[in-house]
């Protein structure tokens, strides 16, 4: 069940230029920014433009609820962005994994544990960007 969406939140990421970065449990975590090519638009046009592809991302993938509520299992997803720096790297020598660290991915937890199930919840640092 929830490979089948994790599935289709993969496709949806790739072909928007957003980087999948982990699964937590029942969390996907994906993000703009932190690649390269993101760094060098964000620093020449302004976060706003890849952060329009998070959003995009976001609807689509809220929209994949409705298609897929007709099942006998309903859900409904949270989600929660949040702007700011952070901290990446490579993490761990048996099954190496690259993490994201810091305040923003915190906030970002937090926003999407606290909200309301079908929503996208993001604070004043995201607002500002837009």
């Amino acid at each position: 069940f929830l490979n089948m969406y994790f599935t289709e939140f993969d496709a949806v990421c790739d072909n928007s230029k957003v980087t999948k970065v982990e699964t937590v449990q029942e969390e996907y975590v994906c993000a703009v920014g932190i690649v390269p090519e993101d760094v060098q638009i964000d620093q020449s046009n302004g976060h706003h433009g890849i952060l329009g592809r998070l959003l995009r991302v976001a609807l689509h993938i809220l929209r994949l609820q409705q298609i897929h509520g007709e099942s006998k299992q309903r859900i409904a997803f949270r989600m929660g962005i949040h702007t700011g720096r952070v901290v990446a790297g490579v993490i761990g020598s048996k099954l190496p994994r690259f993490r994201l660290f810091g305040d923003t991915v915190n906030t970002a937890a937090r926003m999407m544990q606290t909200g309301l199930a079908g929503e996208v919840q993001f604070g004043e640092a995201t607002h500002r960007e837009l």
